[in-house]
């Protein structure tokens, strides 16, 4: 994922609603969500390397972004940073001491998002560039830098997601949750000239990158090592939304995008 907004102990009925975007090169192979065989979980699938980028289990959620820093080498033989959400959803270990398992040196830069509903860290962020923290009550926002690092698009979509629980009861719906998160994350705005993060990638690329969707086509917009490797475009492949019900109830509605077009409809499930 590229965009993580969550709202934790916000709604007295939801004690997790979260609304993410994946962006990704266009032609890296992936799944939409689904159930994975022999497991509990439900998510998206990435084809090339088997991990994913957001998922649920009964009770359970986590989302992986990664860290821009084309200044920083990348390790020898790296590990996927879908393995994280994959592995946290399929085990039972607690948000915390999973978190503080993560000790392999061999993974970029990753911020994970790891929750599961009564533990004694529910919420817990785990990444690399970091120490393993707890989330507080409260609205948040990870992109592709620290956790609630005021870029533009955390911050515009923050204040959305926080006007977007104003709307919601003890029931969500497709009125007062689904579509109204789903049109917050279609945001294709960009930032600001003077309000663009300094990440090392250079302006034009920043500001290419700085909406909450983003749709670069082929050309110099596009990320580092892009056209050699990936061409054929970047951007916004999925828009994922979850929310964990005080019973137990945990749902995750996905859309899919081609080329920053719908790719069918809105997919639902939800576990008791």
């Amino acid at each position: 994922m590229c965009l993580l907004l969550f709202a934790y102990r916000c709604h007295p009925d939801y004690p997790l609603l979260l609304a993410a975007n994946r962006d990704e090169f266009y032609r890296r192979p992936a799944a939409p969500a689904a159930r994975w065989e022999d497991s509990e979980m439900v998510a998206g699938r990435d084809i090339e390397a088997g991990g994913t980028w957001a998922g649920i289990a009964p009770g359970r959620a986590a989302a992986v972004t990664n860290i821009r820093e084309p200044q920083v080498p990348t390790p020898v033989e790296p590990l996927s940073r879908g393995d994280i959400p994959r592995d946290f959803l399929q085990g039972t270990a607690t948000p915390a001491a999973f978190a503080t398992g993560l000790t392999d040196q061999r993974y970029r830069g990753f911020n994970a998002l790891l929750f599961q509903l009564g533990a004694d860290d529910e919420l817990v962020c785990a990444g690399n560039r970091h120490r393993p923290f707890t989330f507080t009550a409260g609205i948040h926002g990870i992109s592709n830098g620290a956790p609630d690092a005021p870029w533009p698009k955390v911050e515009k979509g923050k204040a959305r997601l926080q006007r977007l629980l104003r709307g919601i009861d003890d029931r969500l719906d497709s009125r007062n949750f689904v579509e109204p998160a789903l049109a917050l994350l279609r945001d294709r705005a960009p930032a600001p000239e003077e309000d663009l993060p300094h990440t090392g990638v250079g302006r034009q690329l920043e500001r290419a990158l700085s909406p909450i969707f983003v749709q670069i086509e082929r050309g110099d917009d596009l990320p580092v090592a892009a056209t050699e490797d990936s061409p054929g475009g970047y951007g916004t492949r999925a828009s994922t939304l979850m929310a964990v019900h005080r019973s137990g109830r945990t749902q995750l509605w996905e859309q899919g995008y081609q080329r920053g077009e719908p790719a069918g409809p809105v997919r639902h499930f939800a576990l008791d």
